[in-house]
């Protein structure tokens, strides 16, 4: 099977232009969605998104935390999202 997750937003492509090199250099294989309009408008379309193949998700993932492009609070839900969810659980929606 050949999708792609995306892994990470970059709003700047020299941090893009890293990360994508890193995991390159560790033999996963990668892609860019929306470089070439992010460069000429930062951050259009949510910023470059570094994406991989998804039976590599999980080592590209190891290897992002590792070198410190990734955090764990990365994969938080940001507070708009926790907010809305304790909205819609008072409404009864799950």
């Amino acid at each position: 099977m050949n999708e792609l997750v995306t892994l990470r937003s970059f709003s700047l492509s020299t941090e893009f232009e890293m990360a994508k090199s890193y995991l390159e250099s560790c033999e996963i294989e990668c892609f860019g969605q929306d470089e070439i309009i992010n460069r000429d408008y930062v951050n259009a379309n949510g910023g470059m998104k570094l994406q991989v193949r998804t039976e590599q998700a999980d080592e590209a993932i190891k290897l992002l935390m590792e070198a410190g492009y990734l955090k764990p609070e990365d994969f938080e839900p940001l507070p708009e999202i926790k907010w809305m969810a304790k909205i819609l659980k008072w409404f009864g929606v799950k």
